[in-house]
């Protein structure tokens, strides 16, 4: 049986996909579908509820229209990168869209819901000021967190 540099290429590719660094397995009883280390970003200073408010009514999702029952009035929201989103669908048929992301800097870990795609240069996770806050960021600073360690589970 003869076999052709095709089957060989395409087999290469597949295992090279399965063996990315963004996928992991079982995390606390939930499969995480996602993860990664990206930069963090403050998307506007100041009280959260107004960004909150902003990333709800206007963010790619479409979260006040599509998900307005899915996602909790409490948590905080949160911009992904848009290299991160762009696989996933476009705007609110992204399958990412209200997931949950869990972040950590500095061994400190936070929830937020995906309401919105970061077109940013700096490919970093825009997010609300009570986000940046906790993570040992000060309001007002426009600096940018180097790594946020994040992963979202099914």
């Amino acid at each position: 049986m003869q076999f052709t540099q095709l089957p060989l290429l395409a087999m290469t590719l597949a295992l090279t996909a399965l063996a990315s660094p963004l996928l992991a397995i079982d995390i606390a009883g939930r499969q995480t579908i996602l993860s990664g280390t990206n930069a963090g970003s403050i998307y506007m200073f100041g009280d959260p509820a107004t960004a909150r408010a902003l990333f709800w009514q206007y963010g790619s999702c479409g979260l006040s229209t599509f998900f307005a029952d899915d996602v909790s009035p409490d948590i905080p929201l949160v911009a992904m990168p848009s290299t991160i989103m762009q696989s996933y669908g476009a705007s609110q048929h992204n399958t990412l869209c209200a997931k949950i992301v869990t972040m950590t800097v500095g061994g400190v870990t936070r929830q937020a819901a995906i309401a919105d795609t970061n077109v940013s240069d700096t490919h970093s996770i825009d997010m609300t000021s009570d986000l940046w806050v906790a993570f040992g960021q000060q309001d007002g600073d426009g600096s940018i967190i180097p790594a946020v360690e994040w992963s979202i589970a099914a």
